[in-house]
């Protein structure tokens, strides 16, 4: 019989990263993995007689996510939006430690999916995860093998059009830590840290793009120049700022001074998309729960 405690222990990480994927939230990743877990549970001993238990856990786990990104509205193509941020080892969004071998979180391949139908999406991750996926998709779509082969097509063919409209500012193939991306990004960390507009300008592509949460959206160098001061304000007088990869891409960790007690705390996290020169798009995340996640030194006093 299944121990159902060391069931959990041994798949909770491997889905958690899979409904990720398919939902690009942290908090609807966690709701699909539990009610995972909750079904497995309440099979008991008829877990047994699964087959192969990895396969049942993500045909379940991406039942669970569908539900969750059935009750969200559909994504325009003319809305830039951008997963929760996921801490990452370095370019190419290879895992942190402890997390090898699972599928990867990067950006190039979880930006497009953000477009597409739920079923489309949930074609594209089985496919990329696991070795015989399109079966997998199929029964957790209900669908028949040329039903999935069609759904895939769509999904390449809207990951064409986001591409088109988005391409400037986010980038659709794996990142590499290239020397000319170093200099835009160490750049941009010493004009935000010294919340200096001009110099903020002038890293920025003057269609830039930046991002929070709650929807807000601004466009435009002087705009996202502006936004970026402004909000690293908000942190206090002497901010720091930790070089972090998040998505396979680069980013910052902000901190601020505890206001009653003589510490750091984590106050934003920034995803930087750099292209030549310039830094084109900025995603600030203010979450807790998220920047609780990424781990990083404190700064010195």
């Amino acid at each position: 019989m299944i121990d159902l405690e060391q069931f959990s222990r041994d798949h909770w990480g491997p889905l958690r990263r899979h409904t990720y994927r398919l939902t690009g939230s942290i908090v609807d990743a966690e709701d699909a993995v539990q009610e995972t877990m909750l079904r497995a549970v309440e099979m008991g001993p008829a877990l047994d007689s699964v087959g192969d238990p990895v396969e049942w856990l993500h045909v379940a786990a991406t039942e669970a996510a569908l539900a969750l990104l059935h009750e969200q509205p559909s994504l325009s193509l003319e809305t830039l939006e951008l997963p929760d941020l996921v801490q990452t080892a370095g370019p190419g969004a290879g895992a942190l430690a402890g997390e090898e071998g699972w599928p990867g979180v990067d950006l190039p391949f979880l930006f497009p999916l953000q477009y597409t139908e739920p079923e489309q999406r949930a074609v594209a991750v089985l496919r990329d995860a696991m070795e015989d996926g399109d079966r997998l998709a199929a029964a957790a779509l209900s669908a028949t093998l040329p039903e999935v082969f069609q759904l895939a097509e769509a999904a390449g063919r809207r990951r064409a059009e986001v591409r088109r409209r988005w391409g400037r500012h986010v980038p659709f193939s794996p990142l590499q830590d290239d020397p000319a991306s170093a200099r835009v990004f160490a750049r941009f960390t010493e004009a935000l840290g010294l919340r200096d507009k001009a110099l903020l300008q002038a890293a920025l592509l003057p269609e830039a793009e930046m991002v929070m949460n709650a929807g807000r959206r601004e466009s435009g160098q002087d705009f996202v120049a502006t936004a970026c001061a402004d909000t690293l304000g908000e942190l206090g007088a002497d901010p720091r700022l930790t070089p972090v990869w998040l998505n396979g891409c680069r980013g910052l960790l902000a901190w601020e001074r505890h206001p009653h007690r003589d510490e750091w705390r984590r106050g934003a996290a920034l995803l930087v998309l750099c292209e030549g020169s310039h830094v084109r798009t900025v995603k600030w995340e203010m979450d807790g729960h998220i920047l609780r996640s990424i781990q990083a030194e404190e700064p010195d006093k």
